[in-house]
Parts: C-alpha cells; sequence; structure tokens
C-alpha cells in the first residue's frame, strides 16, 4: 500500500511540472543517453575520428543518424535483419560486467576491455596468488613464487599476430587483474634479493634489473620455431611493447569500408544542397516504378570549361532500405550537367532513377558528391508503396511537371523520365512561375471495355481550384477525354497548360475521370503553386 501511494505521488508530482521543466528533464535524459552510448556502450570501438564527428553534432536526429550508420558500417552481413557485430558487441559487454566486475562495472577493467574489444579467448589459465612457477627458457628459466595471474591465448588477433598470449595480474590482492607490460609483472620476487632468480642470473650472477629489454639468441631461435607469441615478453624490444601495448586496446579497424561513406556523410551532409523527389507509378497489382527525382543548384558545383560550355559531374548514390535497414535497391550513377559561357543552360539540372518496389514501407539514403571540389550532400527520405489493388475504377496520384512531351521510339519506361509513350520532367516543389507552362501527368486502371467493340468510353475533367473554389479556365466543364491516351494496360493523360490567368498563390488541381461503361467515377488531385515571375523559385524552375 505504501508503495502503491509513493507511485501515485510520484504520478500526481510529475503532471504538476511546468511544460518547461518537463522540457528541461527530457533534454537532461536524452543527454545522458547520448553521454551513456559514447562513454560506455561504444567507448572501446569508436574511433578518434568518430568520436570527433559525434561530439560535433547538435540535434537528436543528427546523433541519431549517426548511431544507426555507426552500427550499420561495422555489420557483417548488413542484408540480414540482425546486425551480428551490434548483438556480439552487447553481449560481450554484459558478460564482461558479469564476470570481471570487482570495485568497478566489468567493462572498465582491463580484462573487461580486451574481452570487449576481441572476445572470448581460445583457452584461458588461472594461478593463485603465491603459486610456484616454473619459468620457460624464453622467460629466463629458474623458479620463482608469482602474484595471482590469468594467461589467456588466441590463436590469431588481426593486426597483432597469431598464437598471442595475454597475461593480467593481481599486484594487489584485491581481485583487480590488469594488463601486464611483460612477463615479469606476475614474479613476486622480482625485486626481492636473491630470491626468484633465472638461470643465468643464478648460475652468472646477474642483475634481475636486467632482464627488462635482454634479448637473447636462444629467444630468438624460440621465435623462429613457432613458439607462441606472448603479447608482452623478453623477446621484444621497448617498441615492440609499447606498439603491442597499444594495439591491444585499440578500437578495431572497420573491415566493411563499401558502408563508410556512410559515416563520412555526417561530416559533410551540408556541403552540397540539392532536392529529392519520388512519385509512384503501377506497374502490376503488386509492382510498382518509383521515379526519384535529384535536382541540384548549379550555383553549388564546381565546373570546367570544355569546349565552349562550362561542364560540371556529380557522383550519384542512392540506397532504399526496408523497415529492417535490409537493402532492397541501390545504384550509382555520373551525372554531367552543361551551361553555356553566358551562364544559360544546355542542359537541365536534374536527373532521375526508376526503382521497381513492392508495397511496403521504405527509406531512401540519397549522397552527391561534386569530385572537383569534393563537396558532398545527403539526404533521407520516407517512401510508402500502398497496398490493397482494387478491381474497381482507380487513378494515380499526379504528377506536376515543368515538362511533359513525346517520348522518342527508342525509349522505354525503364529509361529517365519515361512514362507511357511521354517524357516526364517533375518539378521539384510543385511550384512554378506564373506564365510558365504547368505539367501533369496521371495513369488510370480498371478500364472497363464495351463487350462488342471491345473499346472502353471514357471522360476526363479537369479543374483548377483555389479556397476550395473554381477558377475560370479554359477548359472549364469540358470533357477532355483527348487528352486519355493507352499505354498497355492502363490510360494516361499527360499534358500541359499555361498559368498566365492564375494569379500568385496555392492551387489544387483536381482530376476526374468517368468510366461510362462500368458507371464508376475516379478522382485523384494535388497542390501547387504559383510565384510572382521575379521570386527565386527552387532548382527546379532553371
Amino acid at each position: 500500500m505504501v508503495s502503491l501511494g509513493r507511485s501515485l505521488f510520484v504520478v500526481v508530482a510529475w503532471t504538476l511540472l511546468s511544460p518547461a521543466v518537463v522540457a528541461q528533464t527530457i533534454d537532461e535524459e536524452a543527454a545522458d543517453y547520448y553521454r551513456k552510448w559514447l562513454e560506455a556502450d561504444v567507448v572501446y570501438i569508436i574511433t578518434d575520428e568518430e568520436r570527433e564527428v559525434f561530439l560535433n553534432l547538435t540535434t537528436a536526429e543528427e546523433k541519431e543518424r549517426f548511431i544507426e550508420q555507426f552500427w550499420r558500417r561495422r555489420d557483417p552481413d548488413p542484408e540480414t535483419e540482425i546486425n551480428e557485430f551490434r548483438e556480439e558487441h552487447y553481449r560481450r559487454i554484459a558478460y564482461a560486467n558479469d564476470h570481471f566486475s570487482i570495485g568497478a562495472p566489468g567493462r572498465k577493467t582491463d580484462r573487461g576491455r580486451v574481452y570487449i574489444l576481441h572476445g572470448p579467448p581460445d583457452s584461458k589459465e588461472y594461478h593463485d596468488q603465491g603459486e610456484q612457477y616454473y619459468r620457460p627458457m624464453t622467460e629466463g628459466g629458474g623458479v620463482t613464487t608469482t602474484y595471482a595471474w590469468e594467461l589467456w591465448y588466441y590463436r590469431h588477433l588481426p593486426d597483432i599476430g597469431d598464437n598471442v598470449e595475454i597475461e593480467f595480474v593481481d599486484k594487489t590482492l584485491t581481485g583487480h587483474f590488469v594488463l601486464a607490460r611483460d612477463e615479469m609483472d606476475k614474479d613476486a620476487m622480482l625485486w626481492v634479493p636473491g630470491l626468484g632468480l633465472t638461470e643465468s642470473e643464478r648460475l652468472g650472477g646477474g642483475s634481475k634489473a636486467e632482464r627488462i629489454g635482454t634479448r637473447t639468441m636462444a629467444n630468438e631461435a624460440s621465435r623462429r620455431v613457432g613458439n607462441p607469441l606472448k603479447i608482452f615478453t623478453l623477446k621484444d624490444d621497448l617498441f615492440d611493447r609499447l606498439r603491442r601495448y597499444s594495439k591491444i586496446q585499440a578500437a578495431p579497424d572497420i573491415k566493411f569500408k563499401d558502408l563508410e561513406a556512410l559515416v563520412d556523410i555526417q561530416l559533410y551532409y551540408n556541403q552540397l544542397p540539392f532536392e529529392v523527389r519520388h512519385d509512384l507509378v503501377r506497374v502490376t497489382p503488386e509492382d510498382f516504378l518509383v521515379p526519384v527525382t535529384f535536382y541540384f543548384d548549379t550555383q553549388e558545383l564546381g565546373f570546367q570549361q570544355s569546349v565552349g560550355v562550362r561542364q560540371a559531374k556529380l557522383n550519384v548514390y542512392g540506397r532504399v532500405e526496408n523497415v529492417a535497414h535490409q537493402k532492397v535497391y541501390s545504384f550509382d550513377d555520373t551525372v554531367s550537367l552543361n551551361l553555356n559561357n553566358d551562364g544559360s543552360g544546355t542542359g537541365r539540372s536534374i536527373y532521375q532513377k526508376a526503382i521497381p518496389l513492392k508495397p511496403g514501407r521504405y527509406k531512401l539514403v540519397a549522397i552527391v558528391k561534386d569530385p572537383k571540389s569534393e563537396k558532398i550532400g545527403t539526404l533521407e527520405r520516407g517512401i510508402i508503396v500502398p497496398s490493397g489493388f482494387q478491381e474497381d475504377l482507380e487513378m494515380s496520384p499526379v504528377i506536376l511537371a515543368d515538362l511533359v512531351q513525346p517520348a522518342k521510339f527508342e525509349e522505354f519506361i525503364n529509361d529517365p523520365f519515361v512514362l507511357g509513350s511521354v517524357k516526364v520532367y517533375p518539378n521539384a516543389g510543385n511550384t512554378f512561375r506564373r506564365g510558365d507552362p504547368v505539367g501533369f501527368y496521371c495513369e488510370v486502371y480498371n478500364v472497363m471495355a464495351d463487350q462488342q467493340t471491345l473499346e472502353p468510353e471514357l471522360s476526363l475533367y479537369l479543374r483548377i481550384l483555389r479556397d476550395g473554389n473554381e477558377v475560370p479556365t479554359p477548359f472549364q466543364g469540358k470533357d477532355l477525354r483527348q487528352l486519355l491516351h493507352r499505354f498497355s494496360d492502363r490510360f494516361f493523360v499527360g499534358s500541359m497548360f499555361g498559368s498566365e490567368l492564375l494569379e500568385p498563390g496555392t492551387y489544387r488541381l483536381h482530376l476526374q475521370v468517368v468510366d461510362h461503361i462500368a458507371g464508376a467515377t475516379a478522382e485523384t488531385s494535388t497542390e501547387f503553386r504559383i510565384a510572382d515571375v521575379g521570386r527565386q523559385l527552387a532548382a527546379s524552375s532553371k
């Protein structure tokens, strides 16, 4: 009962907090989360470059994107739903905390760090405090007494070598094992005169101080015949020891370089601004074609003079992922953009790739690089491909365009901008300058044909609305069935109209098709804007 009352008090107290206090609490919780991720979860595996990037990010959205890409670039099999590297990493942290904690979380100990970085050893030895130890000849021979120590053996450690032995020693007799810098760290008699001598010291009277850094012919011979390589041994010079000591604790190299660019983008993601839009066109009852159109600002590009024109080249990469972060489609291409010496364009500053997708939710990651300036830009967009194909009359979403023109005989639907038997250049933001033509494209599905003539009977009506009221236009109330054309098993309308009569403002283009044989009607609409002639528009108007 006391516990319940306390819980109710907490709830009531929370509800009485001001919005500012709640927001501050949420911000503090988010800051703690990101701090823990950086300083606890990935402290051993994040590179210095990545750490610097993360610390310079300012928004939660940027940090979440970074964390997502951090794990993705380490995923050994990006095609699967599970990130095996991440799963194994957190398993190792849990194991370290369970087995190596001693006054501090196990992940913070030397054994925990080595375990998290390199995984479980292939074999392990444990030696108690005060145990009598017979040194191998590679350590000088002789008998001594040791502190409690562990030896971990790895058949192979990347960038370190094969048959690697790592020792941890408890010199404080508290159970706190530290990474040994050499094989003498475990010798409890090292600084006791006359005890724990090596064979050479016993026979020749040498000093224990000479052990560190010695390098004998016997040691070299032992190395050549393939004896196990301790991470720190008398066989090494000082620089070997320092190098290995650093390597054993360093963040592992990233193996999957093909994904590295996705993190590099975090450094330059706003250097090269561009726009992306996508549209949907049904191909079969369960398949869609998704035209993805890129729009580039020519003022941001590095042009080079070439035979009377200035030319810029862009490298374009796109990746489409499902909700499980599995790649379902990717593409890369080189785009050439030309400007006359007077600044006028001889080609459009746009690029398009048609992507086949099935119904579902996807994310598009779009990356653009200017090889001349080394600038990089990136955008992420969600794509929802609808399901539930219906047998009744249906219309596709309207695509508003800067230009709609007949396709050439040799151009097909898989070619850029080709839809049906026309080429459609989508407008970036559905914004047009007053006086410029407005293009539109739409498809009609499930049209019924007359059983005698096998021909359909369709009517098409186009309305322009502003604030819910129809705007007078030359095509108001007219049947525009002549704009409907057959393509394969569907019909499409692709045409243009002038915007001279439209005042600047926001409008809605509404299309309605009537199937007189089926007695059915379908509608679709989209919003667009008319801007003043002198107003600066998006890249689509250039």
